[in-house]
């Protein structure tokens, strides 16, 4: 199955008035009504009439919704549009809880049949996790590229560097070694488990105030003040301090320049970061509908062999 585009994520739950809710809601409603009605000799499972209605109706369910992602790449077929079949997707897979639920008569155990089962929830998770992330990120993210985007931020982030360094290289050589360090210890983006949990590391530029002013500051220099903040502070104090002293105004822009730097770091690791929590869904639930589609096709054969 493959993601919607973010233009689809509105909408598509509402899709003509919210059909496919309805039809998901009476499929649920007659299978719930018919478990209730029905009094099979023994305990109710998935060798009765009822179970074999009922398991036949979820698999075609499964096949169905997994063909999806098909009908998606197909984009001259005629029918109905992506939005039609993504809302079908949607709701008859939350049917397909109840359905498969009560097909297994409530009677689990460690076999392949409770295998196809648990992979059955387990891609239903992640489908409404799905169905979350693209009503929420996609918002999200442009209203996060409301100032720009993350190609041109990341060409500022390079800029900005160069300009700290050529400032740095009138400050000495001490100032430009710890500022090319600096540069060189930026992190952006990380691998996606960092991408996915928002890892912010931040470089702290306290360091890169030469000695002659740091040492002015370091008795009202809160110990607590994260990087950015840190980088505030002492660009504020100083502004106070003597402006004839040399180097007050060299020191005092590169501290602003590694403010906007480190700005700009902060916003494209979100940037990453809402990307990342919009598409994970994508790499739990299509290897899950697989292995469900595989212990699908090893339960029906399993239960016409030896059932």
């Amino acid at each position: 199955m493959s993601a919607p585009t973010p233009q689809m994520h509105t909408g598509f739950l509402l899709y003509r008035r919210g059909r496919w809710a309805y039809v998901a809601a009476a499929l649920a409603a007659i299978s719930g009504l018919a478990y209730v009605l029905h009094h099979p000799h023994g305990a109710p499972n998935g060798g009765t009439w009822l179970g074999y209605a009922l398991g036949t109706i979820g698999a075609a369910l499964v096949v169905w919704l997994a063909w999806l992602g098909v009908r998606k790449r197909r984009y001259r077929s005629s029918g109905a549009p992506v939005q039609g079949w993504l809302s079908a997707h949607v709701y008859l897979g939350l049917a397909l809880l109840l359905v498969g639920t009560l097909h297994t008569g409530l009677h689990f155990g460690w076999n392949i049949h409770t295998l196809a089962y648990v992979l059955m929830l387990c891609v239903i998770a992640s489908g409404a996790y799905g169905v979350i992330a693209y009503s929420r990120y996609p918002s999200a993210i442009t209203r996060h590229h409301a100032q720009g985007n993350r190609d041109a931020w990341l060409a500022e982030v390079f800029d900005l560097g160069e300009q700290a360094l050529a400032i740095a290289d009138r400050l000495g050589a001490d100032v430009h070694r710890v500022v090319l360090r600096s540069n060189d210890r930026l992190r952006i983006g990380g691998n996606f488990l960092q991408q996915l949990r928002g890892i912010r590391p931040q470089t702290d530029v306290a360091s890169l105030l030469p000695p002659m002013f740091r040492s002015k500051l370091e008795g009202e220099r809160s110990q607590d003040l994260p990087a950015t903040s840190t980088v505030m502070f002492m660009a504020s104090r100083i502004t106070r301090a003597d402006k004839l002293r040399s180097g007050v105004g060299d020191a005092r822009q590169l501290l602003d320049v590694l403010a906007q730097r480190n700005a700009l770091v902060e916003r494209i690791n979100e940037d990453l970061r809402l990307h990342a929590r919009m598409r994970v869904w994508l790499y739990l639930h299509v290897p899950l509908t697989l292995a469900l589609l595989a212990a699908l096709i090893a339960h029906i054969v399993a239960v016409f062999i030896y059932w």
